[in-house]
């Protein structure tokens, strides 16, 4: 999941010339994402990967997107 994470992100930054700041993807594949990292919550999640994380159950495909958001975490990365 973080490599597809990843990739998604490569491909909005190279589209528009900035980072997404907005992860949507379903329940399935957020359970496939904690599974990744030592730390499952997803606040420490969204954190780490820089991004507002969307759940949308009936999402079939992860994507990202951008918007003009206050930003609720203090990065750590």
């Amino acid at each position: 999941m973080i490599s597809t994470i990843n990739r998604l992100t490569r491909e909005f930054e190279k589209k528009h010339g900035y980072r997404p700041n907005l992860l949507y993807l379903n329940a399935e594949k957020l359970e496939l994402l904690k599974e990744q990292f030592s730390e499952p919550q997803i606040d420490i999640i969204s954190q780490l990967i820089g991004m507002e994380i969307i759940i949308v159950n009936d999402l079939k495909e992860s994507y990202v997107s951008w918007a003009q958001i206050s930003w609720k975490h203090t990065s750590i990365a």
